[in-house]
């Protein structure tokens, strides 16, 4: 079969099968048209995910080969539950959801065509693929060995490269993800090599272990290259800028050069890229296809996007100028107040029904730092220091029902199979806190069913329940489905539980407990409750990069210090969003960084914009000319 091709008159039909969209401009409408192998830059808030699932859905209606497939890959979830809904809505796009296509992460492609079942067919079970749980099993063997224990006693750095040890490469050497690892001849390097194989065996991994058993097992079986690719034809790859150069040469060995690949992504938000490889990665190339309107904001907001703009076309804004932007200036002893005086702000701006649809967020490049010299505003903790906060934790408690609802994947993979994964790793751990000989010795998931088999257990009611888990017919997200659930498990697994255990004793168990709900009165830490004049409501509070794929009502920006330019990234903005000066071409990787941070702050609100600034870091000559731009110009009191 060859690949089905997207005429003008699929275009045509597109105002009457989805009627609030509007694909009629060139620029869009070239990249629903494009055939072959193409980057897409794309501005924020330009609707680069819905036009990519709109494109899905026309394919969708063309594709009839049974066997391959259309493979989407995408870096966030909020990407790929958009582009699910929208297939969803049409019997066409449906389609996509199901064999043989694969609508996930560039992580769960990698682990379920090649990397686990590389380790099964090698005798390894896989566990857990959880870096958070490796680093507490790594950490723990670490603090068992004398010398790895005095060594980080003496060196803090030396804890990080513990908890962040990967295979790299397909011929897995050791490395490390949180810092540099002893030479070779150095006598804690076995020992590091110890611990990362028995954890090995025992199917506990990072991620990025992942990585490099696919690229063993493609160097081991070259022909997977061909079958990869004649299993999917086409790949469609979003959120491009924020792939790795790893990342990107392992799709480059997994496809060969007829699969047509179209990349979507804005160049201009990579911030979450390691700068490891980072000069070889290729996106976007030469003829990428741009979008440079986006539809999230007016003229007005778009000018100040672009100011912070590092390449390709400016972005222009053809949404509406709701309010002008705002220069929130601060002293330094009111650096705490400046989150209050931007809500007071949007409460003058925005009717409750407005800010009830927000949200409203502010948010600063780095949460916390070490500049201890340079005056505050250097990192979010300075305006929030409630942040600092460590709130319980609920990784242990709540694991059981992380996984069974579905919350505690780290890749983004919803797959029926990926689910059921999940909750056979659930089965497992409950079975292990019941004390159940059954699964003594059992490492994996994978192995439980063959084992309660062998207890003699009707494993077809197990598997019953777990197709009922992994498809939420049971509807344990709610509060009545989590009461039930123990018991219903018990039922199932009676027959393999100790002689004492009872359902009463079974439903307590502590992997049952879900962590303490807050008192609703009681704030996160990462929210400012506003309250003035009788009007109430909350600003989020975070980093740029927990917010990056976001739309806000208001955003305020708040400077930050940047490392290791040791300069502030707003004062540096405001003077070429002022129109006073042109960025230096020449400009650091340091303020490079700081730039595309910048630029995804001021890109996420559709309304109102603020900027936060220390009154010792911004001119006269500056104010005014942002007044003269329309900027409103304010100090906190």
């Amino acid at each position: 079969m060859s690949i089905p091709v997207i005429t003008e008159q699929d275009l045509d039909e597109l105002a009457a099968l989805y009627p609030d969209l509007n694909f009629t401009d060139d620029e869009r409408r070239a990249v629903l048209l494009e055939g072959q192998s193409r980057d897409i830059n794309a501005a924020p808030g330009s609707g680069k995910t819905t036009l990519l699932a709109t494109k899905l859905m026309l394919l969708g209606r063309k594709w009839n080969d049974e066997r391959r497939g259309i493979c989407v890959l995408s870096h966030t979830n909020v990407a790929r539950e958009e582009i699910q809904r929208r297939l969803g809505s049409s019997a066409e796009g449906s389609r996509l959801l199901a064999h043989p296509h694969f609508i996930g992460t560039i992580h769960g492609l990698v682990n379920h065509f090649l990397a686990v079942p590389y380790l099964r067919s090698n005798g390894l079970e896989v566990d857990v693929i959880d870096n958070e749980i490796f680093s507490q099993r790594a950490l723990a063997k670490a603090k068992s060995n004398w010398s790895l224990r005095t060594w980080m006693e003496q060196n803090v750095g030396v804890q990080p490269m513990v908890e962040g040890l990967i295979f790299k490469g397909p011929n897995l050497e050791l490395a490390s993800e949180g810092g540099r690892l002893p030479s070779e001849k150095a006598k804690t390097f076995p020992i590091l090599q110890k611990i990362k194989r028995e954890l090995a065996k025992s199917g506990i991994f990072r991620h990025a272990d992942m990585f490099a058993f696919a690229e063993q097992h493609l160097e081991a079986s070259p022909r997977l290259i061909k079958l990869m690719s004649q299993r999917f034809p086409l790949v469609f790859i979003d959120e491009m800028q924020d792939t790795s150069w790893e990342q990107e040469r392992l799709l480059q060995l997994i496809f060969d050069d007829t699969v047509i690949i179209q990349r979507l992504g804005d160049i201009n938000q990579r911030i979450l890229v390691s700068e490891d490889g980072a000069k070889n990665l290729s996106f976007p190339k030469a003829d990428a296809l741009p979008i440079s309107t986006s539809k999230r904001f007016g003229p007005t907001i778009a000018q100040v996007v672009a100011s912070a703009q590092l390449s390709e076309v400016a972005v222009a804004g053809t949404g509406l100028d709701a309010h002008a932007p705002m220069l929130l200036i601060y002293p330094t002893e009111k650096v705490d107040k400046v989150i209050s005086a931007f809500g007071v702000e949007v409460l003058k701006r925005f009717d409750d029904a407005a800010i009830q649809g927000g949200p409203v967020k502010a948010l600063c490049a780095r949460k916390q730092g070490d500049a201890k010299k340079a005056v505050a505003g250097r990192t979010l903790l300075d305006y929030w220091p409630a942040l600092a906060q460590s709130p319980a934790s609920a990784t242990q408690l709540g694991r059981f029902w992380s996984l069974v609802t579905g919350a505690g994947t780290q890749t983004g993979e919803t797959s029926l199979m990926g689910r059921t994964d999940e909750i056979r790793r659930a089965l497992l751990l409950v079975l292990r806190a019941a004390k159940s000989q059954a699964v003594t010795n059992v490492t994996g998931g994978h192995q439980l069913l063959r084992r309660l088999s062998e207890a003699g257990i009707d494993v077809g009611k197990v598997r019953r329940l777990m197709r009922d888990l992994a498809m939420d017919t049971l509807s344990v997200a709610g509060e009545e489905g989590k009461k039930s659930l123990p018991s219903i498990i018990f039922w199932v697994v009676q027959p393999v539980l100790p002689a004492e255990m009872t359902e009463q004793n079974f439903n307590a168990l502590e992997i049952f407990h879900l962590p303490d709900a807050p008192d609703v009165a009681v704030l996160k830490p990462n929210e400012c409750a506003i309250d003035h004049e009788g009007r109430k409501f909350c600003v989020q509070i975070g980093s740029v990069a927990s917010m990056k794929g976001e739309t806000h009502l208001a955003t305020l920006v708040l400077e930050s210090l940047g490392h290791p330019s040791r300069r502030f990234d707003v004062q540096e903005a405001l003077p070429v969003t002022a129109g006073l000066k042109e960025r230096d071409k020449k400009i650091s990787d340091g303020l490079l960084s700081q730039f595309r941070n910048l630029y995804v702050g001021l890109s996420r609100p559709t309304s109102f914009l603020c900027l936060a600034v220390n009154t010792e870091r911004v001119s006269e000559e500056c104010k005014s000319a942002l007044i003269n731009l329309g900027w409103v110009v304010s100090t906190v009191e």
